[in-house]
């Protein structure tokens, strides 16, 4: 009935795939639990091992990375059933109610379920740009998320059908952080597949900090100028492809792609969402140079 996929790396997924096997058993269906870590080799793995000691769950590790988009794709491969629930390593569900309400959404048919993301208010994360940028643009109300079902698709928590993932699947020539839950999306919507958002929200618990997160931003900037150039992803794809299109034809690109440093200095020091965004932008320009020569 139910294959839940937990793709991990350098992290404890043991207290998530516990929680979730507890309230998977007391409904006494056919399911799964499936870890793999991803060449992470880390200390971690010893606390991760404890994930085969539980009824219908296993974990492994692989000696390579092979990235964000193989791996989830590796295990969906190794799935049973007909169901593929997809959650990150470093999650927690936010009710007790979270395999139940998911159960519910098998029961509607064929479709595309995203649970939604939420993050805690605590004192170590107020001050923290990923936690900032979460709350702004990734913990959305229903109505919201309702009204542009495939903008708020998340990698972090959704329910599909097997059916629909093999004719989908992550886009493998994607090896840097980013973007592969974008494309999947895309994906979805041309085929047709629809996507329902629903309020079954996981915590996002494994937080970076700023200096890590502004450099995974970076990166997942490099895959979308990368994407472009492979035809995969398109200006009216994303807005900020479409800022970046505006400066270029107005002459500032360089301007504009040298003050890349400064935000970036800025955004960190202030904790800010603006000038992280302004860097976002900034070295969206500076690739473009450096491509351009």
């Amino acid at each position: 009935m139910l294959s839940i996929l937990i793709p991990t790396y350098n992290y404890n997924s043991f207290p998530l795939v516990e929680v979730l096997h507890k309230q998977l058993v007391a409904f006494k269906i056919s399911f799964e639990i499936i870890c793999i870590d991803d060449g992470s080799k880390s200390k971690l793995n010893i606390e991760n091992q404890k994930i085969n000691q539980l009824s219908l769950c296993s974990f492994e590790l692989l000696e390579k990375n092979i990235g964000r988009s193989a791996i989830r794709n590796l295990l969906a491969s190794k799935a049973n059933y007909n169901w593929l629930l997809f959650l990150d390593a470093d999650v927690l569900p936010k009710n007790n109610t979270f395999i139940s309400k998911y159960l519910s959404c098998i029961k509607e048919g064929k479709k595309v379920f995203c649970g939604g993301v939420a993050y805690n208010r605590t004192p170590d994360n107020i001050n923290l740009l990923r936690y900032k940028y979460g709350i702004k643009y990734e913990e959305i109300k229903i109505n919201k998320r309702n009204r542009s079902p495939y903008k708020f698709f998340f990698t972090s928590n959704f329910l599909i059908p097997k059916e629909f993932f093999e004719q989908v699947q992550f886009e493998e020539i994607l090896l840097k952080y980013g973007r592969e839950d974008l494309l999947f999306s895309l994906d979805l919507q041309k085929r047709g597949y629809k996507v329902v958002q629903i309020e079954n929200e996981i915590y996002h618990l494994g937080l970076d900090d700023d200096f890590t997160f502004v450099s995974k931003t970076k990166e997942a900037m490099e895959n979308i100028i990368f994407l472009e150039k492979k035809g995969l992803l398109e200006k009216e794809h994303g807005s900020l492809l479409k800022i970046v299109s505006k400066v270029e034809l107005i002459g500032l690109l360089k301007l504009v792609g040298n003050l890349y440093p400064f935000f970036e200095r800025v955004a960190i020091k202030r904790k800010s969402i603006f000038y992280f965004n302004c860097l976002k932008i900034s070295y969206l320009c500076r690739i473009k140079i450096v491509l351009n020569g």
